[in-house]
């Protein structure tokens, strides 16, 4: 089935389906809200392949729906305590 595009559509449910209209959107944004925030987790749990998975989180990143953050900003700093 061919999916319609909303983005002419002057409505705001219709352009957020747009975005997150997408049935693997709405199940990453899913994990996101119970806490899923790794790539490979996202992949894994789902079940997605992994070039698929790239492209909807981009989607959704270039949408602002969500940030890339690299991973040494949410990793704790583990600091070797000299003896």
């Amino acid at each position: 089935m061919e999916r319609k595009s909303f983005a002419g559509m002057d409505c705001s449910v219709a352009q957020c389906l747009e975005v997150v209209g997408e049935w693997w959107s709405m199940l990453i944004l899913r994990d996101v809200f119970l806490g899923v925030h790794r790539f490979d987790d996202f992949q894994s749990r789902l079940g997605i392949s992994r070039n698929v998975l790239n492209q909807r989180l981009s989607h959704l990143v270039d949408a602002g729906v969500l940030v890339k953050v690299p991973i040494a900003s949410i990793l704790p700093l583990r600091v070797p305590l000299d003896r």
